[in-house]
């Protein structure tokens, strides 16, 4: 009888450990196995083996299975999950259910279920043939065993050679609206030497555009990966992924929880988009600086392309922890009608400028207004006065940059105040974004309306970056600090860290804290790394 061996588990459960079991066959980390826990029995995945348990023998359970058909989960994933558990202060129970949840599991076991059925009818059929038939049974036998041959080939396909390493080097933030561009040279690059590339984007919608390029460029070798996809094409992507080269995948913060094993480019679109962070539920992360740190894992290049991106990455590039291709580009080429000069000379009719009305009777075709703190029914009828004979749709903020800007004649932002909220520290950052979003979508004129004509966003916008870090380093913000959001049942409280060696501490001190108050209370305690360094 083999020696018992002791390993631990993750299963998917908020534990503050990692439970041990007693195995009676040796196994390797990644392997699937099911355990008991309470009263209830989970599959669950070898985190370690070869441990020494620290309570005593009696205590320890035995495996209940090795689930021996389940694909095993790589290093990589492993040490991706113990990223994000220990930089985000959460437990590995907690990232390894987002990474595979129950229906994912479920999919997979029904693969081996089917995979086990097919080869039971095979060997019945082969059985079968090797006794006497007449000549048209034998035919129907042996094209039944073949159809179920090709079904078996079908799931087991032999992957092709594994590619060299790549020499990736430093994440690369690459800005400006030609990007697009650059992202096709790189991908066509890693497909031709038989590497995957994953194009994350902030959301379904936004990224329609990026995906359809992607569709015609590389037509039969791009997967998009959204909420909408069933179990069936989810689970053939993964399996696709872990096992074959010369893919694309375009997705949302999720993709990052694929079984990639021959990843050499990742591409992180719109890099500044908040839609990035996850906030509930845990693990609460950035997939932007999550997807620096799965390149750092599998050796792959990585770029963060952006109209204008987040100070944090400009500052990385100032500090030399990026490469840098191309500046943000200015908001320079709009149109800007200063609203409290017009309103003083008559020139505003309601909340529409003269001028804006005189740049519209100039062009032909669709209008785009966006509003800002506007009443839509009141701007409505204002709009169906003024412009009778056009066609005029009112958009919010969050619409316009879900929509394709592009086949409207002019795109106008009525009250761009509203992109500067009382109280956010990085109001003038998304603003500028914002800004700089529209103007790249836009095709043809680009106006904006606003009281703060004297804003720097506005005034300055060659100099906007500096003044920025310059304001960010004097009080002590982000990217100077680590801000880190606390909430132990409904008591909030916002630190501001410095990004020292005693910011890890500090996240330890905190995460120990967490724990306690939800022992002591019952209830649950919320850590969130609001702004992060980038790994």
């Amino acid at each position: 009888m083999l020696e018992a061996c002791y390993i631990q588990v993750l299963v998917p459960l908020r534990l503050e450990w990692v439970p041990v079991y007693r195995c009676r066959q040796p196994l390797q980390a990644g392997a699937w196995v099911t355990v008991p826990l309470g009263h209830a029995r989970y599959k669950g995945v070898v985190y370690k083996t070869g441990v020494k348990p620290q309570v005593d023998d009696a205590r320890i359970q035995d495996v209940l299975e090795v689930n021996e058909g389940l694909p095993a989960v790589s290093e990589a994933e492993l040490k991706f999950w113990e990223f994000l558990s220990d930089y985000y202060l959460c437990t590995p129970g907690e990232v390894f259910k987002a990474a595979r949840p129950s229906g994912k599991i479920k999919g997979e076991q029904k693969a081996v279920n089917i995979m086990e059925r097919l080869r039971q009818r095979l060997a019945v059929r082969e059985e079968s043939l090797t006794r006497k038939h007449k000549d048209s049974v034998r035919e129907r036998l042996e094209a039944e065993r073949d159809t179920i041959l090709a079904q078996i080939a079908a799931l087991t396909r032999i992957p092709s050679d594994t590619p060299a390493p790549l020499n990736a080097g430093k994440p690369t933030l690459l800005c400006g609206p030609d990007r697009t561009s650059e992202y096709i040279r790189l991908c066509r690059d890693v497909l031709e030497k038989g590497y995957n590339a994953l194009v994350l984007i902030p959301e379904i919608a936004a990224g329609e555009q990026l995906q359809e390029l992607f569709e015609q460029e590389f037509s039969g070798q791009v997967h998009c990966v959204n909420s909408h996809l069933t179990d069936v094409r989810r689970r053939k992507i993964a399996e696709d992924v872990r096992t074959y080269g010369s893919q694309i995948v375009i997705g949302t913060r999720s993709s990052l929880f694929l079984p990639y094993s021959r990843l050499g480019l990742i591409i992180v679109e719109n890099e500044q988009d908040m839609l990035y962070k996850q906030t509930e539920p845990s693990p609460r992360y950035n997939a932007r600086d999550a997807a620096v740190m799965l390149g750092r894992i599998h050796g792959a290049k990585v770029v963060l392309g952006s109209p204008w991106p987040s100070l944090e990455s400009l500052y990385n590039a100032v500090t030399g922890k990026y490469l840098q291709k191309n500046t943000p580009a200015q908001p320079a080429p709009m149109t800007l009608v200063d609203i409290s000069a017009e309103r003083r000379k008559g020139g505003m009719v309601g909340r529409i400028s003269r001028k804006l009305l005189e740049a519209a009777s100039r062009t032909h075709g669709p209008v785009a207004l966006i509003r800002g703190w506007e009443k839509p029914d009141e701007l409505q009828q204002e709009v169906s006065t003024l412009m009778p004979d056009r066609q005029v749709d009112i958009l919010t903020l969050q619409q316009a940059r879900l929509s394709d800007l592009r086949p409207y004649a002019m795109v106008a932002v009525l009250q761009a105040d509203a992109l500067f909220p009382e109280g956010d520290f990085r109001a003038d950052e998304r603003a500028v974004q914002a800004l700089a979003m529209l103007e790249e979508q836009c095709r043809g004129t680009f106006l904006v309306q606003t009281a703060k004509a004297d804003h720097p966003v506005f005034s300055a916008p060659g100099t906007i970056v500096e003044k920025l870090l310059q304001e960010r380093k004097q009080f002590s913000l982000p990217p100077y600090t680590r801000l880190i959001d606390t909430d132990f049942g409904g008591h909030k409280e916002r630190l501001s860290l410095q990004p020292d060696r005693s910011l890890a501490k500090r996240k330890q001190e905190l995460w120990a804290r967490a724990l306690a108050f939800e022992k002591k209370t019952g209830g649950r305690a919320r850590v969130i790394i609001d702004v992060d360094p980038i790994v």
